[in-house]
């Protein structure tokens, strides 16, 4: 009776083992799993907010533009350059621009949602620019005009508004418009991995570089 009771106990034993190594094993795979659906179901929403605009600058600037009549010629072996007596010009034109960023989250794809034990990084796609709006002030439109002149013409002022939009295009390079649309974004997208049973102080949302202000007109996509 020993015997057979002893006998008895150890298949129990085995069996038992048997069961709690199976279990182990499906309790992780199911983790495993439940991590991929996460993150999966994480990059969907994420993706669904299509064009999520970040960030808005209004910029202004008065393009001011002054040309002289000059002869030019030698005298004496010296070259010389004199300007013509009433023959200066001036024109200031101001100009509106506004400037929206943001980032087409419709691009992130799952691979973009990398998770790292209990930290989440997120990243986002490039972000892009669009100038929404150039507006020329034609009343606020100045001229000036020596006696020996005549107006700028309707093809000069063109060119100068076109270099005015140029010159605006630059300055956004000295804005936080880049940092901005970063910021803004993780605001939108960290309450969403939140959702997703992450902690919040674990999320980081980045670009894939650090877009410097040399990045800036390589940004725009579309100029009015």
């Amino acid at each position: 009776m020993n015997n057979i009771c002893k006998g008895w106990l150890l298949s129990i034993v085995l069996l038992l083992s048997l069961l709690l190594t199976g279990c182990g094993k499906k309790t992780v795979q199911a983790e495993g799993k439940t991590s991929v659906d996460t993150l999966e179901v994480l990059a969907t929403h994420i993706s669904a907010c299509s064009k999520l605009y970040t960030s808005q600058y209004d910029l202004r600037k008065i393009m001011v533009y002054t040309d002289t009549t000059t002869i030019n010629g030698n005298f004496l072996s010296q070259h010389i350059k004199v300007n013509v007596p009433f023959s200066n010009r001036r024109i200031a034109i101001p100009i509106t621009a506004t400037a929206k960023a943001y980032v087409d989250l419709g691009k992130l794809k799952q691979s973009d949602v990398v998770k790292r034990g209990d930290k989440l990084e997120i990243v986002l796609p490039d972000p892009e620019i669009a100038l929404t709006s150039t507006t020329i002030d034609h009343a606020g439109v100045k001229q000036k005009v020596g006696l020996l002149r005549h107006n700028f013409s309707d093809d000069e002022i063109t060119k100068i508004q076109q270099k005015g939009r140029s010159e605006l295009i630059e300055s956004l390079s000295q804005t936080d418009i880049l940092s901005d649309a970063k910021e803004n974004a993780a605001r939108v997208i960290i309450p969403l991995a939140v959702q997703c049973g992450y902690k919040e102080e674990n999320v980081t949302v980045t670009f894939r570089k650090n877009f410097g202000a040399s990045d800036v007109p390589g940004l725009i996509r579309r100029l009015d």
